[in-house]
């Protein structure tokens, strides 16, 4: 039984199946696999093989797999950059790619050619995508949740032109103030030195735990009653005395709400089908010839008798 290409793209590429690569003499002897696309050559694969660091290509070259692995690789990208001549298709820039190899933009442009007719096909069909996603968020509406939300009134006292102690100590000035029932916008005009929000009296709008930095998260969803003012909080640049005005818990999203997201889900894993659908095609052309006793001398092998095994201490061998 012989191997063909299965090729799922540069990421565990392996032969498998069966197919009928035809004799060695079939195929002159430079040529590891043809097909209608392309002729993969023994100078082909050296090249690709200088791309791996000097003192690994001997255990390289000692795998098979690893062998088979660029083989695939490589008849993937030359058949991706033969269908992109053949569509006209403009090459992409690709870095690094350290030997100039005029396949690899090609192959890229290509990819990007397949990417862009599957969005354009996605959008074609919007309307049965939206009917996938009311039914998507139907089956799995408890998944779509709007996280807890607060929204608070923020004092900022910047460290680094002050120094933490004399940041701190005003950051506690300006919360004594307000202990005392001072009005916090007041206080923030005079206090704060964030220039986005002090004009507004500290309001900020509602934020979600991930928005923020974990230190200052920590602190604000710490209060637990609307009113409450913190401590002074510690974030990444600045004492920041906070007020929480509201709190909204965790929700389910409408489908309105959650519309956007399932179409975005929908899109890529349509997007992630259709290239998976044209790597497909390459692994299952029939045309594929491999001339295997060409591609099994690709592999170094080495006589298991020649491998001497390291001797253990004393100590280690009892």
């Amino acid at each position: 039984m012989h191997p063909r290409f299965a090729t799922t793209w540069l990421l565990a590429l392996l032969f498998a199946g069966a197919s009928s690569a035809v004799a060695a003499e079939d195929l002159p002897p430079d040529v590891l696999v043809k097909s209608r696309w392309i002729e993969l050559t023994r100078a082909d694969f050296d090249r690709a093989l200088t791309r791996v660091p000097k003192k690994l290509r001997s255990d390289f070259t000692t795998s098979p797999k690893r062998v088979q692995m660029m083989l695939d690789s490589l008849v993937v990208m030359k058949t991706l950059a033969a269908q992109a001549k053949a569509h006209g298709t403009r090459p992409v820039a690709v870095s690094p790619n350290p030997d100039n190899d005029p396949d690899r933009p090609l192959a890229a442009g290509e990819l990007a050619r397949i990417q862009k007719d599957a969005e354009r096909s996605f959008d074609e069909q919007k309307p049965a995508f939206e009917a996938k996603a009311r039914e998507k968020y139907a089956i799995d509406r408890k998944t779509y949740v709007a996280p807890p939300e607060v929204r608070l009134s923020d004092i900022a006292i910047e460290i680094k032109d002050r120094g933490d102690t004399a940041a701190l100590a005003r950051a506690k000035e300006a919360r004594a103030r307000l202990i005392a029932g001072e009005d916090f916008a007041r206080v923030a005009r005079e206090y704060s030195d964030d220039q986005t929000t002090r004009d507004k009296g500290g309001a900020l709008p509602f934020v979600t735990r991930n928005q923020l930095a974990k230190e200052y998260a920590d602190g604000v969803f710490a209060l637990t009653r609307v009113g409450e003012i913190s401590e002074p909080i510690k974030g990444p640049s600045a004492y920041h005395v906070v007020r929480l005005e509201e709190r909204r818990p965790e929700r389910e999203l409408t489908f309105d709400e959650a519309r956007d997201r399932i179409m975005a889900e929908l899109r890529t894993q349509y997007i992630g089908e259709q290239r998976d659908l044209r790597l497909q095609a390459i692994s299952n052309d029939d045309t594929i010839e491999v001339n295997q006793p060409a591609v099994d001398a690709l592999v170094t092998r080495v006589d298991p008798a020649l491998l001497k095994p390291k001797k253990l201490p004393r100590a280690v061998a009892k």
